[in-house]
């Protein structure tokens, strides 16, 4: 047996011939197997469906009816999807008839009946029809070629002309932030006489808005005049700053004027929302986290691999300069310069010498802890680190505003041998701000109602006078959040002077928002993040001697914060994108019996992208730095500015100035002197004001703070058998309106051989002009073992 043909295409007629007869090809497949069989396997196609009206026409308030065949009976059931429409100006089709339907044929039969409900009004209106047409449903079934593939039911209209005027009201929309919804309720003409028309509100479906928590209505009755045609009902709505996506309620009339007919007595109100809870929070909370994060991560990839245990409580360095910010950020510093963190040690000093409390809780974010094993057999060793962080982040969009404080506790564990560093963080954050917005604009009609509503309620009457109080505090509110989140990272020293670094990280938590209205929405939360960077040394620094030095930092970070939608918030997912690049150079000149002269240049870019602030900034920043060890003197200028930025309004730029006397640094003994001040905001250089959490956060106006002063003199002393050095101290710092006098006693071990203890006591007086004087007093402490 041969065949003419290999294959043919269904449905095309065609023929193959096959021995001695002819098999026609339709609904076949034909192929050849070896020399001497044909094989011919039948595909059915699927089955086709088709639609007609059981009846011509209907008068209004019966069911339009169709039936919806099949031209074989389907094994399964099969669902059919269809149409339904009403023709133009008709107003006969029931509420949620009209749109996107579907009718099942039962599997085994070929048809099934589909109705739609018309209503009997009292309106005389013009005859029309209803429609419904067949819609595909991904090749389950095919749809008959026209007429077939639609069926019309014609409507008649049952109500006499009649000289009797009726109501009807139409469907309003209104932005939240507008505050004020009108719905249009027109007569079909003019009564002759005064028409007194009552209204009400109620739940629609499917997401409903609540009443004196989304809206309240302006009043519950309207008056036409003789010769009126057309009223207003004016609905008040809240402007709540969190976000529920539209909802819906119903406006009802109800007639009380005798002779007065309702065509059409009620309409929906959509209430359309934008609102940027808790999508705004949650990106500088999300983004808060990730630099947290970030920072601790930076520590362990630069922490020294020694085998030991080192624990910190409140982790302020002794000796800090009074005037330097102690967030370490600069290039010279661990080598991981760039990344995020807030490295601003909560304990006794703050940037520009200023003195502040250090709370018990500070205390405890202060502190940290480190377990460093033995190298094993192949040359790596195995760590574990925990540490906790607080930050804050604030942010304004418009007339919109919101703050808010993250916590964070951290515990890892990491893996280094050789090049390579890899480790998990377990991240545990929780947060909490508020919002407010102070958009002044709500309708002066709506504003003079609503007022007069809350002078006439009654205090019997609890939901009302919610509502009135609401409409004070509407807008604002406060939030919380918490997040479990784990983050692997890695590192790798490319090269003796490149190293490389990545993170990942995922999460998930809870907010809640508690408007000051009342009430509180809760909505589960997922958190991601990827960043990664490089850290190089174009030029190394030299060891000893005169030379150049240039170095480069570079990171991107990416950070998704999304909230899940539930009955009283929308869905929400908001997006922060940063990416960075510093460049430091210096020269460092020699001099004669140790001394040295540092001239240095610093250059910072950083771009901020998604949904919290965005912008370009670039920093400016130079000094030089002098050091005689003979004589024991050091001095250090510095100054930084931001040349531009994506926003004209934006300006700061800061300068410093510190004098240390300390004749002999080596024991920590003897005499020592620090005199600083600084002027306008951060004087540190490029990298270090870009590179810290929120450089261009906060900065508004010109950007010329006042200046700041800062001393201190301590004597070093021999205690304890000389196994340690106690450490007598004073200082002064002063700033505009206020004054700090600070005195304590520090303890700090001679030799790395000693026990490794520091302790310090430290108390202050702050005058304020205009204040009380406080008196705070605190401790700190560092413990290696």
């Amino acid at each position: 047996l041969t065949a003419a043909a290999d294959s043919v295409n269904e449905g095309s007629g065609e023929t193959v011939t096959v021995g001695l007869g002819t098999i026609s090809a339709a609904g076949f497949h034909g192929a050849v197997e070896g020399d001497g069989a044909v094989s011919f396997t039948i595909l059915e196609p699927p089955p086709e469906v088709s639609i007609t009206a059981k009846t011509a026409s209907i008068t209004e308030g019966a069911d339009a009816a169709f039936t919806v065949r099949a031209n074989r009976a389907p094994e399964t059931d099969l669902p059919v999807r269809l149409a339904v429409s009403e023709s133009p100006g008709s107003g006969f089709m029931a509420a949620d008839s009209g749109g996107a339907a579907t009718v099942t044929i039962p599997g085994g039969e070929t048809e099934a009946a589909f109705t739609v409900a018309t209503v009997d009004d009292t309106a005389d209106e013009p005859d029309g029809s209803v429609t419904a047409s067949l819609a595909g449903n991904g090749g389950a079934y095919t749809v008959a070629a026209s007429p077939n593939d639609a069926a019309s039911v014609k409507v008649a209209d049952d109500d006499a002309a009649s000289d009797v005027p009726v109501l009807s009201v139409g469907d309003a929309t209104a932005q939240e932030k507008d505050r004020l919804m009108r719905f249009t309720v027109r007569l079909s003409k003019a009564a002759g006489k005064a028409v007194w028309v009552g209204y009400r509100t109620r739940h629609s479906t499917p997401v409903s808005a609540r009443e004196y928590e989304d809206y309240v209505s302006l009043g519950s009755d309207l008056r036409f005049g003789p010769t009126e045609t057309e009223q207003e009902v004016l609905i008040y709505i809240f402007n709540d700053s969190h976000d529920e996506g539209s909802e819906t309620f119903e406006l009802v009339l109800e007639s009380q004027t005798e002779g007065v007919g309702v065509a059409n007595g009620v309409a929906v109100g959509t209430i359309v929302n934008s609102d940027p809870m808790p999508a705004a929070w949650l990106a500088r909370f999300g983004r808060t986290v990730a630099e947290q994060a970030l920072d601790g991560i930076a520590d362990r990839m630069a922490a020294p691999r020694t085998p030991g245990a080192l624990g910190v409580v409140a982790g302020q360095a002794i000796g800090h300069h009074p005037g330097r910010s102690g967030n370490g950020a600069g290039l010279s510093g661990n080598g991981l310069s760039g990344m995020a963190g807030f490295g601003n040690a909560h304990g006794f000093g703050s940037s520009g010498g200023q003195s502040r409390t250090m709370t018990m809780q500070e205390a405890l974010l202060g502190s940290s802890f480190t377990a460093t094993g033995a190298k094993d057999g192949t040359g790596g060793s195995l760590a574990f680190w925990g540490r906790a962080a607080q930050g804050s982040f604030d942010g304004r969009e418009g007339a919109f505003s919101l703050d808010g404080d993250a916590t964070a506790a951290m515990l890892g564990a990491d893996y280094a041998r050789g090049s390579w560093l890899a480790g998990l963080a377990l991240v545990q954050s929780a947060g909490e701000g508020s919002h407010a917005d102070t958009d002044p604009r709500p309708h002066h009609v709506a504003s003079r109602a609503l007022a007069q509503i809350c002078a006439d309620a009654e205090d019997t009457d609890p939901d009302r006078q919610k509502a009135c109080g609401g409409a004070v505090r509407e807008g604002s509110g406060s939030v919380e959040a918490s997040l479990t989140a784990a983050v692997p990272y890695a590192a790798l020293q490319a090269s003796e002077r490149l190293r490389l670094w990545g993170a990942l990280g995922y999460g998930t938590g809870e907010v809640t928002l508690k408007p000051q209205m009342g009430g509180s929405y809760e909505a589960d939360i997922d958190w991601t993040m990827a960043a990664a960077g490089l850290r190089g040394d174009v030029i190394a620094p030299p060891r000893e001697g005169s030379g150049p030095a240039l170095a480069v930092t570079s990171d991107a970070l990416w950070v998704r914060t999304a909230s899940d939608r539930t009955r009283d918030l929308a869905a929400s997912q908001s997006g922060v994108a940063r990416l960075r690049l510093g460049l430091e150079g210096s020269y460092r000149v020699a001099l004669e019996e140790g001394g040295s002269i540092t001239p240095k240049l610093e250059a910072g870019a950083r771009h901020d992208g998604g949904d919290a602030e965005t912008g370009f900034g670039v920093e400016l920043g130079g000094g030089i730095a002098w050091v005689d060890p003979k004589l024991g003197l050091s001095l250090d200028l510095s100054g930084r500015t931001l040349i531009a930025h994506g926003n004209d309004d934006l300006k700061d730029r800061g300068y410093s100035a510190s004098l240390s006397y300390d004749p002999a640094p080596a024991t920590r003994r003897g005499p020592s002197l620090t005199l600083a001040r600084d002027w306008g905001g951060r004087s540190e250089g490029g990298l270090d004001a870009l590179f810290a959490p929120n450089p261009l956060e906060g900065r508004a106006g010109n950007g010329e703070a006042t200046s700041r002063w800062a001393m201190e003199a301590a004597w070093g002393l021999p205690v304890l058998g000389g196994r340690f050095t106690g450490s007598p101290h004073a200082g002064f710092g002063l700033a505009t309106a206020a004054r700090d006098y600070t005195v304590g006693w520090r303890l700090t071990p001679e030799a790395e051989s000693a026990p490794g203890v520091t302790f310090g006591l430290k108390a202050t007086r702050r005058e304020s002009d205009g204040a009380e004087p406080e008196h705070t007093a605190g401790f700190e402490a560092t413990l290696r073992w």
